[in-house]
């Protein structure tokens, strides 16, 4: 009798043991279902966006692997709970496979090891660099040529006179794909982005030649801006 109770208190004690272990740790990897998505593989175009259903238990935070746009993110909340997340690629996305992955970020995990990914196949993506045809002085016609964040202004014998880039602040050069030249009551070069804090960056001495060519500025997603 006295064997059979103390294997019993033994059975009783390991049960309380592993009721007693921290409940946080369970959530080590994606394996545990702490995040749950309406889609883990989606197809979005360059220059679009997708948005899908998702459900965290923590609060989370993510980072973007294989991506070159700097208009390429994650539009959501941070916080757990149900809710609704847009993926946006950047027009300029050269990167065809793009990885979101997730990462809990919440004081109630002893840990923020437990990780989930989503991955973009991105779709139609448009070369990184282009060249445009493009009217200067004297009814001329020159070149502008964008090499991965820069353009440059060319005459018609090919000589670089001017270039500008777009900056998302605080030094950092934003993507964009050349479209075309648009005119506003001056001519603007035409560019896309999706980062809507670009703005243009050129030196005073390429501004003049820009402006003596007939361009004022950049129309960047539809919005003119003369230059600075």
């Amino acid at each position: 009798m006295n064997k059979i109770l103390r294997y019993l208190t033994a059975a009783v004690l390991g049960i309380a043991l592993i009721a007693m272990i921290p409940t946080g740790k369970v959530y080590a990897s994606s394996e545990q279902f702490w995040l749950d998505f309406g889609e883990t593989t989606i197809s979005i175009d360059a220059g679009s966006s997708k948005t899908i259903w998702m459900r965290s238990d923590y609060d989370y935070t993510y980072y973007v692997e294989g991506a070159t746009s700097d208009a390429t993110y994650l539009e959501c909340s941070f916080s757990s709970g149900s809710q609704n997340v847009t993926f946006h690629i950047g027009d300029d996305e050269q990167g065809k496979n793009v990885f979101f992955h997730f990462y809990a970020d919440d004081e109630r995990l002893a840990s923020r090891d437990a990780h989930d990914c989503v991955e973009v196949y991105v779709q139609n993506i448009k070369p990184a660099n282009n060249t445009l045809p493009v009217t200067i002085a004297k009814g001329k016609t020159g070149s502008l040529v964008q090499n991965g964040k820069i353009s440059m202004l060319y005459n018609e014998a090919g000589v670089p006179m001017a270039s500008f880039s777009l900056t998302k602040g605080n030094g950092i050069m934003a993507g964009y794909r050349q479209v075309g030249v648009v005119s506003n009551g001056a001519n603007y070069f035409n560019v896309a982005t999706g980062d809507k804090n670009a703005t243009p960056v050129i030196s005073e001495s390429d501004k003049a030649v820009m402006i003596a060519n007939g361009y004022a500025g950049i129309c960047i997603d539809g919005k003119y801006v003369n230059w600075p």
